[in-house]
């Protein structure tokens, strides 16, 4: 792992503030590299990732991931929605300059295993293309032990990948809050760190750490194993603090400075 740490700040959890305060409050906290979360888009229109990339030029940020808007996939009817949501979630990643954008499977756990590959081949085989028309990789998320979306551990992520991505290019987010409920965090890595290119981080339930606890310290070490030195993402719930976020930014800062 490098020693220069690039940690990055979803700004998710300042969706609900108009995208000026959105951007300006991860530059207040002392971030340099933020992770785009499309629930932060105030209007959807045409102008929007244009507002968007003005403001984060502004403030000086990088963009470094954009996280996809998402639609939960229960049959055929409801595929043309995650297409949609997909491809104007890829136009900002590629106006952003975005090289990562993060993805769900979409589709829900309820559907048996042959609706599910068909419903997940219908949405990745539009967004797949555009994605490498704009430069910008995929990379498939972990979810957490209670999402009604499939994908939470290596056999359903295996499943989502013998799907979607034929060409073997498909990137992997590890969510470290959810792979740590799960208990799935380093059988997750030990199996996609080849795939890694983003992480995100925050205690169980994406509450802040006070602290390095015994998993994170793990974690850390693990990355260290794998030579991981890309985008560390602070991904924490709204009802944080901007203390609750600093304490989280120190304590994540130590344990990386430590290895």
């Amino acid at each position: 792992m490098n020693k220069e740490l690039k940690l990055s700040l979803s700004n998710g959890i300042f969706a609900g503030r108009t995208l000026e305060e959105n951007i300006a409050s991860v530059r207040d906290l002392g971030f340099e590299n933020l992770e785009f979360n499309m629930k932060s888009v105030e209007v959807e229109d045409d102008l929007s990732v244009y507002r968007a990339k003005k403001l984060i030029n502004e403030y000086g940020l990088n963009c470094e991931t954009v996280h996809a808007a998402t639609s939960h996939v229960r049959d055929a009817v409801e595929v043309h929605r995650a297409i949609y949501y997909g491809r104007i979630s890829l136009e900002f990643a590629g106006e952003l300059s975005a090289p990562v954008m993060v993805v769900h499977s979409n589709v829900s756990r309820k559907s048996p295993e042959k609706e599910r590959s068909k419903l997940m081949s219908a949405v990745f085989k539009e967004l797949v293309p555009l994605a490498r028309n704009l430069n910008v990789k995929l990379a498939l998320e972990n979810l957490s032990y209670a999402s009604s979306v499939y994908g939470k551990n290596v056999t359903e992520l295996e499943e989502i990948l013998g799907a979607i991505d034929g060409e073997g290019s498909m990137g992997f987010t590890l969510d470290f809050c959810h792979g740590d409920a799960t208990g799935q965090t380093l059988a997750l890595l030990d199996k996609f760190h080849n795939r890694l290119l983003n992480v995100h981080l925050s205690n169980r339930a994406h509450k802040p750490f006070t602290s390095p606890t015994t998993s994170l310290l793990t974690f850390a070490d693990a990355l260290r194993k794998y030579r991981y030195d890309g985008v560390i993402t602070l991904e924490l719930n709204r009802k944080c603090r901007m203390e609750d976020i600093q304490a989280t930014k120190s304590v994540v800062e130590g344990v990386f400075r430590q290895i």
